[in-house]
């Protein structure tokens, strides 16, 4: 039978078996035979198809009937059952190795990607996962800022790299010295006396900037107390950052407010969409990348989704075992539940047909 789109289907089935009650009493009182095998009839079906829709879900009328509230009785086997369904008939490894093979997941995904719409959504998926509190928390925790910047400096340490870097700072203020020390001209001329004239100005500089030159020869000496003091303060900062756990907070801080500004949406979502829709136009231009990619997709799923259906399904037995019997039941009927009314209906109907052809049989046979 078909839907009806303006009355709910259990209005529909519990108005229908109330017609076929009050047709019964007036067949019953006009004394109308064909009539009242129809109705009595479409009352016993339509009640016989309330009783099993209803047992399904709960206990009619609340009696403790046996084999009734059959779905919340036997919701952990359902719960089993729906996973091994899965597990059988979705995950089987022929199963998904076949249906990777018989398209291309890399095809897919770059004509997606390629869609700037789409694009969009997912960088500002991307970044709203990334932007949130707990998440750079959680990043910053794992990096340990304090601790790994130890690290880090201990290992340029041991290969001399702090060393190197101050003799490149050094090459720097000496080249800039030798090709302009306009500067400390300025400067000396600035501190001297007006009466002074700028040759001796001049002269000054000159022994100034070769002084300062001088100096900066002076500090390329490994015994140098500066170079001394500067390796001692690297040893100091390290140990703190590995130790200190005020600075570890602290550095935690900065680099989750350094975080919070970096991955501001309004800054990075043009960029970051725009670099994913080119990734997409590229890969599906590319043949090769995209068969490459469709290799590694399918060695992926092999390798990591088909050994673990068994796991999956039993997460969705438990999933299903762990349910609040009312919702189990809510969710089925939510799904199902007005195609079963249209069974009481279809019952109705059939059982009181059924009754009148009988009627008429019996009357045929005399």
């Amino acid at each position: 039978m078909g839907k009806s789109k303006l009355i709910p289907p259990h209005l529909l089935a519990g108005g229908l078996l109330l017609v076929m009650a009050v047709l019964f009493g007036v067949a019953w009182y006009f004394h109308i035979p064909a009539l009242k095998a129809f109705a009595e009839a479409a009352l016993a079906g339509g009640i016989a198809d309330w009783f099993a829709v209803t047992a399904l879900f709960r206990r009619p009328l609340g009696l403790p009937i046996p084999h009734t509230g059959l779905i919340p009785a036997n919701q952990k086997r359902l719960g089993r059952a729906l996973g091994d369904f899965v597990r059988d008939n979705f995950l089987a490894p022929d199963l998904v190795a076949a249906r990777l093979r018989q398209g291309s997941p890399a095809a897919w995904l770059a004509d997606r990607l390629a869609q700037p719409e789409v694009a969009r959504v997912l960088a500002r998926r991307l970044l709203r996962l990334a932007d949130d509190a707990d998440s750079r928390t959680a990043l910053l925790a794992l990096v340990q800022p304090g601790p790994s910047l130890a690290r880090a400096l201990r290992m340029i340490m041991r290969q001399h790299g702090h060393q190197r870097a101050f003799d490149r700072l050094l090459d720097g203020v000496a080249g800039a010295l030798a090709a302009d020390n306009s500067f400390i001209v300025a400067k000396v001329a600035d501190g001297s006396g007006r009466w002074v004239p700028a040759w001796v100005d001049r002269k000054l500089a000159e022994k100034l900037s070769a002084a300062l030159a001088a100096g900066l020869d002076d500090l390329r000496r490994a015994d140098h107390p500066w170079r001394q003091g500067f390796e001692h303060w690297l040893h100091t900062l390290t140990q703190r950052l590995g130790e200190d756990r005020d600075l570890d907070a602290r550095l935690t801080a900065a680099g989750e407010k350094a975080l919070a500004d970096w991955l501001a949406e309004d800054r990075l979502l043009p960029g970051l969409s725009a670099a994913i829709a080119g990734w997409g136009r590229a890969l599906a231009a590319d043949q090769a990348a995209r068969a490459r990619l469709d290799r590694r997709l399918i060695r992926v799923v092999e390798r990591a989704l088909v050994p673990s259906r068994h796991q999956i399904g039993d997460f969705i037995a438990q999933v299903v075992e762990r349910w609040d019997g009312a919702t189990l039941v809510a969710k089925l009927e939510a799904q199902v539940g007005g195609d079963l009314q249209y069974i009481r209906v279809n019952g109705t109907l059939v059982g009181g047909l059924a009754g009148l052809a009988l009627y008429g049989l019996s009357h045929l046979l005399g």
